[in-house]
């Protein structure tokens, strides 16, 4: 099982690179495509086209397996912190088998599309010419489909005793809040 989750993670970091590597091509496509234009009324081909077809929906969804693992999205815990590490585990499996079920329901729409966008070949036109952006339709439902597999996951793990080796942060750790409640601050 911890070969799992090794696997996973890396999985997950690999996508995350990805979407880093996103911002970073954008940032300086985006930079040189203003300068050239400012200083010598160039441009660069396919720059709106690439930012938004590509670069950006890279960016936001390649990273949601990572951001799982690392419990960095949204949260409101008020109860949830004054609860005992076994009702956090049981409830924490819980919300993960929820929202991995809500992922995957959005996950089959997203790689429909996908799949149509590919066989009809999808293109933007620019300036008389074509590039191609049915790649980057798969983004989502990829970035998806592994957001499930994190959550299912972490639903076994939480619900057994086997060991985790994805490396995340457990739903039954002591916040920081929790800790500075104690210590008076």
């Amino acid at each position: 099982m911890r070969l799992i989750g090794v696997i996973l993670n890396r999985l997950a970091n690999g996508f995350a690179l990805i979407g880093a590597a996103c911002v970073v091509l954008m940032m300086v496509q985006v930079t040189a495509d203003v300068l050239l234009k400012n200083l010598f009324t160039l441009r660069i081909p396919f720059t709106q086209a690439l930012v938004t077809n590509w670069y950006m929906v890279a960016v936001a969804f390649m990273p949601l397996g990572l951001t799982e693992i690392l419990d960095r999205h949204i949260s409101v815990e008020v109860l949830y912190q004054t609860l005992g590490a076994g009702v956090r585990r049981v409830l924490g499996g819980a919300v993960c088998l929820f929202a991995a079920l809500i992922a995957g329901i959005i996950t089959v729409p997203l790689w429909d599309e996908a799949m149509k966008k590919l066989h009809a070949g999808a293109f933007v036109t620019e300036n008389g010419q074509d590039i191609s952006i049915w790649g980057g339709y798969f983004f989502p439902p990829v970035g998806f489909a592994l957001l499930v597999v994190i959550l299912l996951y972490r639903v076994v793990v939480l619900w057994t005793p086997l060991q985790s080796g994805m490396g995340e942060v457990p739903v039954d750790r002591i916040d920081d809040v929790r800790d500075a409640m104690r210590e008076g601050v």
